[in-house]
């Protein structure tokens, strides 16, 4: 009798599954919205396409390694982080007006120059006149 007993406490314990009876027109339509959510879902690639789109990353990390040393910018290949060709050429533009503005500011700017003024100017006609009268001019102002 313990045995019979146990077992009929066990079944009391687990919850018995209630059954619903739902419509055919109901189910009809859930299993249509299933199917389409089903279909909606991401398909697992196989080997071979996912060897395929390791390829074409690879190719496209060439071109644009390429491209950056094309334009003398291999440099910065470890910084340049693109997706598709337009975002390539914008970098590339980006990175060359930098470059080339870095170049201008770096470059050489005279210090000592200075413009000339009035006097110069007659020295270098050898004006004597207009020499003096500037000289002579500035010692009254």
């Amino acid at each position: 009798m313990n045995e019979e007993q146990q077992i009929q406490d066990q079944q009391q314990e687990q919850p018995q599954e209630e059954l619903e009876t739902v419509a055919k027109a109901d189910y009809e339509k859930l299993s249509a919205e299933l199917e389409e959510v089903k279909s909606k879902l991401p398909k697992e690639l196989s080997d071979d396409e996912k060897a395929i789109q390791a390829k074409q990353k690879e190719l496209f990390d060439k071109e644009v390694s390429l491209t950056l040393k094309e334009h003398g910018l291999e440099q910065f290949a470890s910084i340049v982080k693109v997706s598709n060709e337009d975002e390539l050429k914008e970098t590339v533009k980006a990175l060359n007006g930098i470059v080339n503005q870095l170049k201008i500011d770096l470059g050489y700017v005279p210090n000592e120059h200075r413009q000339q003024n009035e006097y110069d100017i007659f020295a270098q006609k050898k004006d004597t006149k207009g020499m003096i009268s500037t000289k002579l001019a500035n010692l009254f102002k």
